[in-house]
């Protein structure tokens, strides 16, 4: 019988009809961040010494998960080799800021765009080392798994990661870990529409919602819901979501995230986030922001004074103050973590 996660407690309440009243920088009303999950080349493939391959493409497959099959792998490279590309020059186009979910083994095996990534105008965003899930990890391994992140992503982009949204489910430990290992907010919950503060071991946690409905996942449809069957659906459903928040933000600033995959965005799917950005660039009120940008600004406003690491707001880019400890499976480039073999520490 499973156990019952007791440590997070659920809250329906909320803001309620309470929502704090503010805006984002200039007076802007809705925050928007567009969100790279940058993950391809580091999910579950028998190649790299996995039990089974990723499956989530548009691909059908007829063989086993236990072996490799080409014609997915290839929508995966696509991403690296054509569609992250293809997201930054639309981004450098409208001059927009954006956000990068790095599973950071992703910048080994592509270290042209690690290069890239020192210059351009986003942020990272913790996504684990690899795309694999952090259900049967120790909270000792899921600890060493988000160190290395961080670590592997400063060390090959200069830039100091400040959040985290692991590829879900996520664990109960999973909060409390990014508040320890020196995170200032938490993506990893889709529950409101305002970033809000968490009780964290008795000191409050800045926590940054994701969504899922806004996102172009929907094209596999699955887990993230109906499917998108084209550009114009998406973007119907960007522009509906963001004059909806746009309503409700008179007052009190919304939040926007867009989640969008460089192995998703083809052509013809790409053409939604241009014409979205050429919508919301009409709105004097609406921001398109990194997430640092945005924890950096409502922190500022609403951040109790025992709120978790504050002091990284002062110094974003500074390097980890520690010296990280790794678990034994990471062998290379290519880590073992997630095989669950020793789970004795060792020092980097």
């Amino acid at each position: 019988m499973a156990t019952v996660n007791t440590t997070r407690p659920r809250d329906f309440v909320g803001y309620g009809e309470n929502y704090p009243r503010f805006t984002w920088p200039g007076g802007k009303r809705v925050a928007i961040n567009f969100a790279i999950n940058y993950e391809e080349g580091t999910e579950r493939n028998p190649l790299q010494g996995d039990s089974t391959r990723d499956t989530r493409t548009w691909v059908r497959s007829a063989l086993p998960e236990n072996e490799r099959d080409l014609m997915q792998e290839g929508e995966y490279e696509y991403g690296t080799r054509v569609g992250i590309w293809r997201l930054l020059r639309i981004f450098k186009e409208f001059n927009a800021p954006y956000s990068v979910f790095l599973s950071s083994e992703a910048l080994v095996v592509n270290p042209i765009l690690a290069e890239r990534l020192k210059t351009e105008d986003c942020d990272l965003v913790s996504h684990g080392t690899r795309s694999i899930s952090r259900l049967g990890l120790t909270e000792e391994m899921e600890r060493s798994d988000l160190r290395r992140s961080i670590d592997q992503a400063f060390e090959l982009t200069g830039k100091k990661i400040q959040g985290a949204f692991p590829r879900p489910p996520i664990t109960d430990n999973s909060r409390r870990l990014m508040a320890e290992e020196g995170l200032l907010y938490d993506s990893a919950t889709t529950n409101d529409d305002r970033p809000y503060f968490a009780d964290v071991s008795g000191r409050p946690m800045l926590v940054l919602p994701y969504a899922v409905d806004t996102n172009d996942a929907r094209f596999w449809g699955g887990q993230s819901g109906p499917g998108y069957t084209g550009s114009t659906d998406f973007f119907d459903y960007l522009k509906d979501a963001f004059d909806v928040l746009y309503r409700e933000s008179a007052e009190s600033g919304t939040l926007m995230s867009i989640g969008l995959h460089a192995r998703i965005m083809r052509p013809g799917r790409a053409a939604s986030i241009l014409r979205f950005l050429e919508y919301v660039s009409k709105f004097d009120g609406a921001w398109v922001a990194k997430r640092s940008d945005i924890a950096t600004h409502f922190a500022g406003l609403f951040a109790p004074e025992n709120t978790w690491n504050l002091d990284t707001i002062s110094n974003p880019q500074q390097p980890p103050d520690q010296e990280l400890h790794y678990l034994i499976p990471y062998e290379g480039t290519r880590q073992r973590l997630f095989q669950g073999q020793p789970t004795r520490l060792v020092t980097k």
